[in-house]
């Protein structure tokens, strides 16, 4: 038997933090399942498909009686997520195999699964790396992992790489396709902290980010040998790692630059957004803009066979070392960085290494920085 009484909002909000880590596919079908437990004025809501699992807790509920029942997450989640603002009750009798959920007069019968069957959460056996605020986290997670591959393989592109190097006491948090590479850096005060490395997927990423907050609040971190936990009051996540060694990104990282650019974030954003509008041709089916480099100037032009032609000359701009060369990037790759870091940062700094060395992309902030390899074009 299990009875509850919540504020819809309440249940709304915890069924949200966790359904998504449930299965979607019908071949086991308890991993499919949200396990839903009430006990001493608590309730605990957990959801795993082996690969990701998110437990969260709530203690803003009247257990009437306490237990246990496992239904479909997203069946469950959509039908909460349109019941209207009112205290809703969750009633399972395991004789009739049914959760029922009641709100004012009306009320809704939910099939249930065999919970016995469900797997706890493996958190045996894991050793606590570091706590940091959350708030770096979340700052690392949104500079880095837009840069990681959708698919790749070598799996490990299709990750987000945290690397804690022990000696100089800092956190580079890492994500690349081969064709760009975002780097993020954080200086970890406190603590002595060990030489470790893991990759975690782009679908963890997302979880965490959705409930990781603009806070100095922290978020512990801690390791098994195949799992990573990320947890704080009321909510932990587990997922599993991304086997493999990341390459050494720090030797991709161009050390010298032979010309810098300074240029307005704001316009350059803008510019490269209008540059984006072209379409792609057969030939090169990559959107791509031409920057041609000049001695106060740089002259941006992006060419379409089929639709015409877009050229853009950005005078405001500071320009100093080599000159008189043109290089090629991927409108979208490129357009990427800029947006990001003109959300931060009214200058971006563009170091060059000729036609065809890779360019460094940054802001006067010196926590992170963005590696993007030409185009190899025939212009």
């Amino acid at each position: 038997m299990m009875k509850i009484v919540i504020e819809k909002k309440d249940l709304s909000t915890i069924t949200s933090q966790v359904y998504r880590a449930a299965s979607s596919k019908n071949t086991i079908p308890v991993l499919s399942g949200l396990m839903i437990r009430a006990e001493e004025n608590r309730l605990t809501m957990t959801a795993t498909d082996m690969e990701i699992g998110i437990k969260a807790s709530t203690p803003h509920v009247d257990v009437v009686e306490s237990g246990q029942v496992l239904v479909n997450a997203h069946y469950f989640a959509d039908f909460i997520k349109v019941l209207p603002d009112t205290k809703i009750i969750l009633e399972y009798d395991p004789s009739r195999a049914k959760l029922k959920v009641s709100y004012g007069k009306s009320s809704g019968f939910l099939n249930t699964y065999r919970e016995q069957e469900y797997p706890d959460l493996p958190l045996q056996n894991t050793e606590q790396i570091i706590a940091l605020p959350q708030k770096i986290i979340k700052d690392a997670l949104r500079k880095t992992s837009f840069a990681a591959a959708q698919s790749h393989f070598r799996q490990v592109f299709t990750g987000v790489l945290f690397d804690f190097d022990g000696d100089d006491k800092t956190l580079k948090v890492v994500a690349s396709d081969t064709h760009r590479l975002a780097y993020f850096k954080y200086q970890i005060t406190g603590d002595e902290i060990k030489q470790t490395s893991f990759i975690i997927p782009s679908r963890t990423v997302n979880e965490l980010s959705r409930w990781l907050e603009e806070t100095d609040d922290l978020i512990g971190i801690a390791l098994s040998p195949n799992n990573v936990v990320f947890y704080k009051e009321n909510f932990t996540l587990i997922s599993r790692l991304i086997e493999g060694q990341y390459p050494n990104y720090e030797q991709v990282i161009p050390s010298a630059a032979k010309t810098q650019i300074m240029v307005d974030s704001h316009l350059f954003a803008n510019i490269l957004e209008r540059a984006k509008v072209m379409p792609t041709d057969d030939k090169l089916k990559i959107p791509n803009v031409l920057i041609n480099i000049r001695d106060n100037e740089a002259v941006l032009n992006s060419y379409s066979e089929m639709m015409g032609e877009i050229e853009e000359i950005i005078d405001d701009i500071q320009i100093s070392g080599d000159k008189d060369f043109k290089i090629s990037f991927n409108t979208n790759y490129f357009l990427d960085v800029v947006k990001l870091l003109a959300s931060e940062s009214d200058e971006i700094f563009i170091n060059l290494n000729g036609s065809l060395g890779s360019a460094v992309i940054n802001s006067n902030k010196q926590d992170y920085l963005y590696v993007l390899v030409p185009l190899r074009t025939s212009s």
